[in-house]
């Protein structure tokens, strides 16, 4: 019996991890919004998120269209009848969209993207050190932050950045990949949801999520004011 009950609890949570794995691979395909200075100004890129939140807010939801809305959700969602996770993430979106410079913008949601969610997966898997400032997460975590945030930053602003030389791109992705990566791995591990309240306001605004693309974007867009 109690084999049984081991069985049915492991296969649990394999399940769980499969369901978070799958997450984690949608949250790291928006990383394609690195690329949208490519194709979009700041208007229509403003547009496309409006649309966004449109469908997170009254068509992704318990009560509307509710098999997609099973399809992604967390046991979170059904507290608040929102899914958190895209509403988090289409917020940050329109912030840094509204504030930085385009390619600055971009870059930032890949520090979000691909850090934080190569950070979940290395974390579950080979994570084995609790972070000191977040028992919830690991260094190993952490430190797969910062390497594919680096990555994608340099890959993006490689593509983007507004610059006239490959010397100045090469010193801006350079810089700019450093210390948006540097930053956001550090966001990344304030242990948020000790601080937040009940509301869904709150539950969406005080988030890693929610603050690593805006802080590394700051960081970013300052060091590109001071360099250029």
């Amino acid at each position: 019996m109690k084999r049984s009950t081991r069985q049915s609890s492991l296969s649990q949570f394999k399940g769980e991890d499969v369901e978070e794995l799958r997450r984690k691979t949608v949250h790291i395909g928006m990383g394609l919004w690195m690329f949208y200075p490519l194709v979009l100004t700041r208007i229509p890129a403003l547009l496309v998120v409006a649309i966004m939140l449109f469908l997170a807010l009254y068509v992704f939801r318990l009560h509307a269209w509710r098999a997609s809305f099973v399809a992604m959700a967390r046991e979170e969602d059904y507290v608040y009848g929102y899914l958190i996770g895209p509403l988090i993430y289409i917020c940050a979106i329109g912030v840094c969209v509204i504030f930085y410079p385009l390619f600055i913008s971009a870059a930032s949601i890949g520090v979000m993207a691909f850090g934080d969610g190569f950070a979940t997966i290395v974390g579950k898997r080979w994570g084995r050190t609790r972070n000191p400032v977040d028992d919830n997460k690991t260094v190993e975590g952490s430190v797969a932050f910062f390497i594919f945030a680096f990555a994608a930053l340099i890959f993006a602003m490689h593509f983007t950045a507004p610059l006239d030389t490959l010397r100045d791109v090469a010193t801006l992705a350079a810089i700019g990949a450093i210390v948006g990566a540097i930053v956001g791995a550090i966001v990344e591990m304030i242990p948020f949801e000790l601080h937040r309240g009940t509301s869904i306001y709150q539950r969406i605004f005080i988030d890693d999520n929610f603050f690593v693309p805006i802080v590394s974007g700051l960081v970013m867009a300052l060091s590109y004011m001071v360099l250029f």
